[in-house]
């Protein structure tokens, strides 16, 4: 611990557990916590009476999620260091730590490209900055590639029947297909249960789109909302780090980091391989949900109860290729959409597509696309230019 710190650190964290961002957040801030036995934390919502009881406890620094700018100036009024993990709309100059909304936005444009859908939209909530430079990044993706992109109308914070009517009525005059990218996956629910009450196909005529990864919930909505998952966790850790620093004064009061997503999670709401046999579409679905963690043939045969002869058997059947290959293929897809979104470098795109190092994504890219990693990002950019 720094000498110009206190024995004990008292940090006051204003979070939502109810969300998979702010729990994320958590948990990347409990790692951090582990080697600081200096800190003392106290969870509490992020509302007026949240910021009230961290005035009755006096924290040393904070760590905060506030959508509600005029709640801001009653937490500066503390005078104690904060760290943001969500920006506040039109507040500038502070400690932020967040997700790169501009890669999500561009990321999950990436994504629904791939569906060769006939129209593109983008559905968001009203609440949060987040939202606009998420939509702003997802629209001018889209319309890189030549495709109309239709905004919809901000849905309410909590959006009533009469939003839900004239969300149904607006995906039912879309031209068909439609891939939706909604702001989060709240919404996403939300615009995968209207259409489906509308009459239409899930994902054939219409493919949805969240962002966040709250699992079960995202498995719970049929057919599975896809979703782009955000490194909370990272998010959560460098913002304990941060006000760790800012505490012992080795930090300007104006530094701003953004984490890009980990990629995206895909389920039935963009699934564009349909398949009659359920043991195969159990293995499918493992697979890309595992996408970004290390995955072996003989993780799947645990969760199925065939042999691996007969596993083998109906990838060749059904997909015509193993299932050692489709487990590369979806790795592969997964870092294209990383490489074209983001300005990651390859060991950490290796990372989050699931590969032991950076060596191993560039040898298993080549042998898939006949090109590096370095070679497509730089090709995809000048062929957007």
């Amino acid at each position: 611990m720094p000498k110009n710190l206190p024995k004990i650190l008292r940090i006051g964290l204003l979070l939502s557990e109810k969300a998979e961002y702010g729990r994320g957040v958590l948990r990347g801030i409990a790692d951090f916590a582990k080697d600081q036995p200096h800190c003392r934390f106290r969870v509490v919502s992020p509302d007026r009476n949240g910021i009230d009881a961290m005035l009755a406890w006096q924290p040393d620094g904070m760590v905060a999620m506030l959508n509600r700018k005029k709640l801001i100036p009653r937490l500066l009024a503390l005078g104690k260091p904060v760290v943001h993990v969500c920006r506040p709309v039109g507040v500038a100059g502070m400690l932020c730590v967040q997700s790169d909304d501009l890669a999500v936005g561009r990321l999950g444009a990436e994504h629904l490209l791939e569906r060769g859908a006939t129209t593109y939209g983008f559905v968001g909530l009203s609440e949060g900055a987040y939202v606009q430079v998420r939509a702003d990044a997802f629209c001018r993706t889209i319309g890189e590639t030549g495709q109309a992109c239709i905004l919809f109308q901000p849905l309410g914070k909590e959006p009533g029947a009469r939003d839900c009517a004239a969300l149904a009525q607006w995906l039912q005059r879309c031209p068909k297909p439609l891939a939706v990218m909604t702001c989060n996956d709240v919404c996403g629910r939300l615009v995968l249960e209207t259409a489906k009450q509308a009459g239409l196909k899930i994902p054939d005529e219409v493919a949805v789109l969240g962002v966040d990864n709250e699992d079960p919930m995202s498995r719970l909505v049929w057919p599975g909302l896809s979703s782009v998952n955000l490194a909370t966790d990272e998010i959560g850790h460098k913002a304990a780090a941060l006000l760790h620093r800012a505490l012992a004064g080795a930090v300007r009061s104006t530094t701003s980091i953004l984490i890009p997503p980990l990629g995206v999670v895909v389920r039935g709401s963009t699934r564009q391989l349909a398949l009659e046999d359920p043991v195969l579409a159990r293995v499918i679905a493992a697979i890309h949900e595992s996408a970004g963690s290390p995955l072996s043939v003989g993780d799947l045969l645990q969760q199925v109860p065939v042999s691996r002869i007969s596993l083998e058997r109906r990838f060749r059947r059904y997909l015509d290729r193993t299932p050692a290959q489709e487990i590369r293929r979806v790795r592969i897809a997964q870092a294209r959409q990383l490489l074209m979104a983001t300005d990651l470098p390859l060991k950490s795109i290796a990372e989050r597509c699931g590969f032991a190092a950076a060596s191993r994504l560039i040898e298993a890219f080549r042998r898939e696309t006949g090109s590096t990693p370095s070679a497509y990002r730089v090709r995809m950019a000048r062929n957007r230019e």
